[in-house]
């Protein structure tokens, strides 16, 4: 895979950064938005605040701090592999999903109480009312016909509420979540053929106890301990909505709650982002098709080329054997022609029908029978 080389230049980028908005910097240098502010941290330059260009766009003004002094490098070059095939465009419908979620009029909003419920949330309302379980972050769980809901009970109302404004708003644009019915409590939908599972978790805080004198005891003796309830687990109150990658752990495209915004304010992003990973999972595994296709044309023509090469080994290996039966036959006939010569000299003519005679004629029927190039017939040696 080729790779190329990409020059962040402090002053540019600081130009850059608050000339346009990261996002939009990081994809002229082919990166993501965290990874630019990462480079940004390390060359110190300064970033806009989250409410900088929504105050441009207002035509308020916003201050651009100067570029502060710095004694590191002024530079920092990296590495990046990139692909062979061409990058694609965005498809027309994921660009109309853009435009069509920053709309005002199209913001989703998060109801202050739960008074009409969709039938998934009812249901999952139903389903967290007593729950049986709890799960290894000792929250609540259950196993009836829920979303894929992971929050404390003092969370759950808000989390409802969330879910909730999604599901409704998901239905009006068409894109149908469901619970599947394998008992797994997986949300998902169905987005250009790929399927998306979605789940709400809250972040939970761990906290590990001290041992106990009599466990610390057996520390020292043993070198270790079992430690019953070894870590006490806390909710924070804090929700991340995401995708679920293709290992269940996986969990990405998300989008979370901040020091300035809450999950509430940020549902229109997730559907973009639904749509966008939709079409990152349909062009890899379009990607994977071609690189399949690639690998079956190479394969049959490494076939091809192995069949090519065995049958010219084996025409080969023919054309020697026929050289060594003839040189066979004519050294047969040398030898004969050498046999006639020396017994002529010494006893004059050799009759047809002496030993000797019959002999010779044997003798050269058989070097015709192994030449190749006489079509010479043996009654007892071909093969019937």
């Amino acid at each position: 895979m080729p790779s190329i080389t990409i020059h962040y230049e402090r002053s540019k980028l600081y130009e850059e950064v608050w000339a346009e908005a990261v996002t939009t910097v990081a994809k002229r240098y082919g990166v993501s938005d965290v990874a630019l502010r990462k480079i940004c941290k390390q060359l110190a330059v300064p970033l806009p605040s989250l409410g900088h260009w929504a105050k441009v766009a207002a035509g308020r003004k916003s201050p651009t701090p100067p570029l502060p002094k710095y004694s590191g490098p002024a530079e920092i070059v990296r590495q990046r592999y990139v692909s062979d095939e061409p990058i694609e465009p965005d498809p027309e419908h994921l660009v109309a999903r853009r435009e069509f979620e920053a709309r005002p009029e199209n913001r989703i909003v998060v109801s202050e109480t739960l008074d009409t419920p969709h039938p998934l949330l009812a249901a999952t309302e139903r389903a967290f009312r007593r729950p049986k379980h709890r799960d290894l972050r000792n929250l609540p769980t259950t196993d009836r016909r829920a979303l894929d809901i992971s929050v404390s009970e003092a969370g759950l109302p808000r989390a409802l509420r969330i879910m909730d404004a999604l599901v409704k708003a998901l239905d009006a644009r068409g894109m149908h979540l469901r619970v599947e019915p394998d008992g797994k409590r997986r949300t998902c939908l169905t987005l250009q053929g790929q399927v998306l599972a979605i789940r709400l978790v809250e972040s939970i805080s761990r906290t590990e106890r001290e041992p106990t004198e009599k466990e610390r005891q057996e520390i020292k003796k043993y070198g270790h301990a079992y430690l019953p309830n070894r870590y006490s687990y806390e909710p924070m109150g804090m929700f991340k909505l995401g995708i679920i990658g293709t290992y269940h752990s996986d969990f990405h495209k998300t989008v979370a709650d901040g020091k300035r915004q809450r999950i509430e304010q940020r549902l229109n992003e997730f559907v973009v982002k639904l749509e966008e990973e939709a079409v990152r999972r349909k062009r890899h595994e379009e990607h994977l098709e071609r690189q399949h296709r690639l690998w079956e044309n190479q394969e049959r023509r490494r076939r091809e080329r192995e069949e090519q090469k065995r049958k010219e080994i084996e025409r080969l290996k023919a054309l020697e054997e026929e050289a060594r039966d003839w040189r066979r036959s004519e050294d047969i006939r040398a030898y004969v022609a050498a046999v006639e010569t020396k017994a002529t000299h010494e006893h004059g003519r050799i009759g047809r029908d002496s030993e000797l005679g019959q002999w010779i004629a044997w003798a050269r029927h058989k070097a015709d029978w192994i030449d190749p190039l006489v079509n010479a017939k043996c009654p007892v040696l071909d093969d019937e």
